[in-house]
């Protein structure tokens, strides 16, 4: 197993342009799927199976992706034994066990082509530098699908700053998130139906769009995609353009 030492996270990354057979002008959407770990799903102190449920909607919007030739990224977790983080929560997703390694469901997929994995060091993976240029490159990015666990953590945490990110870059770009592909945990002082509650809302409120299931986020994209034709068809007949 590859073991990742912190100061070479950045440098160790996959890069989706790297086998990316399109211009990066043609990509219009990309994937985000967070924290599927095997330390976080099936085995250590912060596993939950409940996880496995979210698989095979996740894999449905996958292939959606797969067909229409966009890039689906990976963002896992990969602590150092003197993680900071492990000081606020138990020990997991340690550099070079298994807990840092993706779900076996999902594992075929990160290797295929236009398929990104960033690593992160703690709760919010838009810190990932590498992750921020990648995104600052896509200037006709329109769609920014998102799924993974913890609903009320690590996916609101990425969203939240990836929703403020691209307003610092003044990217007119839709990020939707699809509830049957996130999920959080009940434990004592975290109701899981609260607590996921509540990140939907914030998660509103910032300018996601939260979407039932992968069916919805379909219809949701053809909406938006013939809103933009109509606003498209609008202007040229007021400015001739």
């Amino acid at each position: 197993m590859k073991k990742y030492n912190y100061e070479n996270f950045m440098k160790e990354e996959n890069n989706y342009f790297q086998t990316y057979t399109k211009r990066i002008e043609e990509v219009n959407k990309i994937l985000f799927i967070i924290d599927m770990n095997e330390g976080f799903v099936n085995c250590g102190n912060m596993s939950n199976k409940e996880y496995n449920k979210l698989v095979p909607e996740q894999l449905k919007l996958i292939n959606i992706f797969r067909n229409e030739d966009q890039p689906v990224n990976f963002i896992l977790e990969n602590h150092t034994k003197d993680s900071i983080e492990l000081k606020k929560y138990p020990e997991h997703c340690i550099n070079g066990t298994n807990e840092t390694l993706l779900i076996p469901e999902l594992l075929p997929e990160q290797t295929k082509p236009n398929t990104s994995t960033y690593y992160k060091n703690s709760i919010n993976g838009m810190l990932n530098r590498n992750l921020q240029d990648n995104i600052r490159s896509l200037k006709n990015l329109k769609y920014i699908a998102i799924g993974g666990v913890c609903a009320d953590l690590c996916v609101m945490d990425f969203t939240l700053t990836l929703l403020r990110y691209l307003d610092e870059l003044n990217m007119n770009t839709n990020v939707i998130v699809i509830k049957s592909m996130i999920d959080t945990y009940d434990a004592p002082n975290h109701d899981r139906e609260e607590w996921i509650t509540i990140a939907y809302k914030v998660l509103t409120q910032a300018g996601a769009i939260i979407v039932e299931n992968v069916e919805e986020y379909k219809k949701v994209v053809e909406q938006l995609e013939i809103k933009e034709q109509q606003n498209k068809l609008v202007r040229r007949k007021k400015y001739g353009k």
